[in-house]
């Protein structure tokens, strides 16, 4: 593991059980800690419960307040980096909460890349 993340907590959200885990396994390789939810509730309960460092959110359609999460998270942590990543920006209604969109279409090493970056911008804004 890289020591440089060992203390940056992501939390991942995906209605995906599978694509979750997978996320899970290739953050986690490289150093970071992973909360994970599968539906908005349980996101809110863990990003409020929770030190976070940054969210990586995709699509969480198990609930009807999914589309609100954003924003609350926000409300909650402005601070925080939220970034969208899916393959459909049209997925997601308001993206106007959101720090960044990521296209799943990238590589994995452009995706830790932007999250390695997204991590430093707040390191400096603190």
């Amino acid at each position: 593991m890289n020591a440089p993340h060992s203390r940056s907590v992501i939390l991942c959200i995906d209605d995906q059980a599978s694509a979750l885990t997978l996320r899970k396994l290739v953050l986690q390789r490289k150093g970071y800690q992973v909360l994970t939810a599968t539906c908005a509730p349980q996101a809110l309960d863990v990003f409020r419960k929770n030190h976070v460092d940054l969210v990586l959110m995709e699509r969480v359609d198990a609930h009807p307040d999914s589309s609100a999460l954003a924003a609350r998270m926000k409300m909650l942590k402005p601070e925080i980096p939220l970034a969208i990543y899916s393959a459909d920006r049209a997925e997601f209604q308001d993206m106007r909460f959101a720090d960044i969109f990521i296209t799943k279409l990238v590589p994995v090493d452009e995706l830790l890349r932007t999250i390695e970056g997204l991590l430093k911008d707040q390191t400096r804004a603190a």
